[in-house]
């Protein structure tokens, strides 16, 4: 309960980085201390759903796979395992084929980003735009 409770906590709140630690955190927590949670097929959805979102995804796939492997009459894990799975098979084609841009396209996709765009962080006192050779660590 505490770690949906935080997964919820996460996904309302701006999708804070310790909301998700935390709720990870409740789940380990939950399985460790009671051996029953361990076999809920619900805790192994839920961490899935989290860990798909911070793009952890080989832990989301083994969380999807054990929910299933829990409750096999429950179509939920599996449907989202096999969405899962079309989505990494599409990114991995597109970073493969490079988004399926051409040369001059994906030169002009690449470039420097015009200050109309950067909308209040463009303007004067703003953010001014860098090439990668200058960026360094910090604010």
């Amino acid at each position: 309960v505490l770690g949906n409770a935080h997964v919820s906590l996460f996904f309302a709140g701006g999708q804070s980085p310790g909301s998700a630690r935390r709720a990870l955190a409740a789940y380990t927590q939950a399985e460790r201390v009671d051996p029953e949670a361990a076999n809920n097929p619900d805790l192994h959805l839920n961490r899935a759903t989290l860990l798909q979102y911070l793009e952890r995804f080989q832990g989301a796939l083994e969380g999807l796979s054990r929910a299933a492997m829990l409750a096999p009459g429950w179509e939920e894990p599996r449907k989202r395992h096999a969405h899962l799975m079309d989505f990494l098979s599409r990114l991995c084609a597109l970073l493969a084929n490079r988004g399926k841009l051409r040369g001059k396209r994906r030169r002009g996709v690449a470039g420097p980003v015009p200050l109309p765009l950067l909308g209040p962080l463009g303007g004067p006192g703003g953010p001014r735009p860098s090439p990668l050779s200058a960026l360094r660590p910090g604010p």
